[in-house]
């Protein structure tokens, strides 16, 4: 559970690449709901949100327990700010998405169901939903939405920060992350 200066635990590791995961699929259904009007999805699509919010939480208290390990290698002044910001985008976006999500069901009277089953009922009236909270489903609406290109962003930085420094600066940068101790440089 613990990670060292220089590599991450296991837990760490499991979370890391467990959201990492989740969250670029999530992006990828939520854009295909959109765009193909295949709402029937969307149960789906909030049950899995509701679930990676708990290892979210966990991974957030993790890292702000532990914090961030070091770079691999020297970075520059803009490389550092640029690290620090993509890392800091994809921590809060990963806790901003499934909770912008929670909040503009609940607030649009939908309530909360995690495969079907019940976490926060509906506000019905006549048998439809009713908001209970019109502006704020609507503002949790317009986060989840501007969170799309903003992670997607953070996402593609991200990546190819990775490939820079294990392929370019072959600095073991992505090895540590896969739990390679023997890997580094």
């Amino acid at each position: 559970m613990t990670h060292s200066t220089q590599s991450y635990g296991k837990v760490a590791i499991v979370l890391h690449w467990l959201i990492a995961v989740v969250v670029i699929g999530m992006i990828y259904l939520g854009l295909y709901i959109s765009e193909n009007e295949a709402y029937h999805l969307m149960p789906t699509h909030k049950s899995i949100g509701i679930l990676v919010f708990v290892f979210v939480v966990w991974r957030l208290i993790l890292r702000l327990i532990k914090g961030f390990l070091g770079p691999m290698s020297r970075l520059n002044p803009v490389q550092k700010i640029l690290s620090t910001l993509v890392h800091w985008v994809l921590l809060l976006g990963s806790v901003l998405f499934p909770l912008s999500g929670m909040i503009m069901s609940t607030m649009g009277g939908r309530g909360l169901q995690v495969f079907g089953v019940n976490v926060v009922a509906r506000n019905e009236v006549n048998g439809r939903p009713a908001a209970i909270n019109d502006d704020i489903a609507e503002m949790a609406a317009n986060v989840h939405e501007m969170l799309v290109p903003v992670m997607i962003a953070a996402i593609v930085i991200h990546l190819i920060g990775v490939i820079y420094h294990q392929f370019i600066i072959k600095d073991g940068t992505l090895s540590r992350m896969l739990g390679c101790t023997k890997c580094h440089k």
